[in-house]
């Protein structure tokens, strides 16, 4: 099967492969600076601290020593909840991006060669604008602490322990973000396309057929789709249906009209006593994309760590925060297809 896998599990075995050299921007008391992030067949060099934390902390040098392994140990974070949304949305970076934009800016090119006649016009191009929300930037920030107690007993496995939860609570919010407008949305007949198949007949089989009735479905309405959204739940058979199947004595052809497969289940964490839950696909759904020209990423300030001093007063050492301004446009109606893949029971 030539079609892309994306899901957390998949990505994480992909990353083990993986070699990586960039730079990566943290900021100590307003000064912005970068460390070298360098990852050889997936594995992710992280220093060790030359010294216990509290130590570091009383000097410059000290401070920008173990700035670097925090910023270090977020992305070893981020690595371990990869993004999955990539092939739905285009990304765009600007520190320009008003707070709000219209969606007026979602903008396209369209252009067409016709023969040209003698004496006729040339047609010309046009730019389109896409319909959709207003898309606006938000602020997303999170923070820890380090308390005395934790500096003054080097509890340094403390650190690295907040360090990672901080970059995969980092990479859980990219994906609930980019993903959830499309699962919360309120569908309508025009974007839904209910089971195919008979009782008895195999789950596998009813999901091909479903799935060969929403892509013309997608024709039909002239946005046909490549990517589908669903729940891990359902991944081997879904994986059966786009393969050629053999069911009492008629032959299925293979689907190839299928790209990309993005498994999304969502994610949850607990922070002191509350529970934070982004929720993931439904199991009886999946969702049928046309993506890119109705998705934008918005990126005015990727993530940014910062590390200041903490107050005395509570006996805080350090303190770390972390923030991103950044927005979505999604026009899920012109783009995307609801297909309910319930099996076909006679219940």
């Amino acid at each position: 099967m030539s079609v892309k896998i994306y899901s957390i599990e998949s990505l994480r075995k992909e990353n083990r492969n993986k070699n990586i050299e960039t730079e990566i921007p943290y900021e100590v008391a307003g000064e912005t600076r970068r460390v070298p992030k360098k990852m050889v067949n997936g594995e992710l060099e992280v220093p060790v601290l030359s010294k216990p934390a509290g130590e570091l902390m009383t000097t410059d040098p000290g401070m920008e020593e173990m700035m670097e392994k925090v910023v270090l140990d977020v992305e070893l974070g981020r690595e371990r909840v990869p993004t999955v949304y990539e092939p739905i949305y285009d990304r765009l970076e600007d520190p320009n991006f008003p707070r709000i934009l219209d969606a007026k800016w979602a903008l396209e090119g369209m252009c067409i060669f016709l023969k040209r006649l003698e004496g006729n016009d040339v047609k010309m191009g046009a730019i389109a604008a896409h319909e959709g929300p207003i898309a606006r930037i938000e602020s997303w920030a999170a923070g820890f602490e380090y308390t005395e107690e934790m500096v003054l007993y080097d509890h340094g496995f403390e650190v690295e322990v907040l360090n990672r939860a901080f970059g995969e609570a980092y990479n859980a919010l990219l994906n609930h973000i980019h993903l959830f407008p499309i699962i919360d949305f309120n569908y309508t007949s025009d974007n839904q396309t209910s089971s195919e198949g008979e009782d008895g007949e195999p789950y596998a089989l009813q999901i091909k057929k479903t799935l060969r009735q929403a892509l013309k479905d997608c024709v039909n309405a002239r946005r046909p789709a490549n990517t589908l959204l669903a729940s891990k739940e359902h991944a081997g058979d879904i994986e059966d249906a786009l393969e050629t199947m053999l069911y009492d004595g008629t032959e299925y052809a293979s689907i190839g009209a299928i790209d990309n497969i993005i498994y999304y289940d969502g994610w949850q964490t607990k922070v002191g006593k509350k529970t934070y839950t982004y929720e993931g696909c439904p199991s009886d759904k999946a969702y049928l994309i046309r993506p890119n020209r109705g998705f934008k990423e918005l990126v005015k300030v990727p993530l940014r760590i910062d590390g200041q001093p903490g107050p005395i007063r509570r006996l805080v050492e350090e303190q770390i925060v972390g923030r991103t301004h950044r927005g979505v446009f999604a026009a899920v109606e012109e783009n995307v297809q609801e297909v309910n893949i319930d099996e076909v029971t006679n219940e």
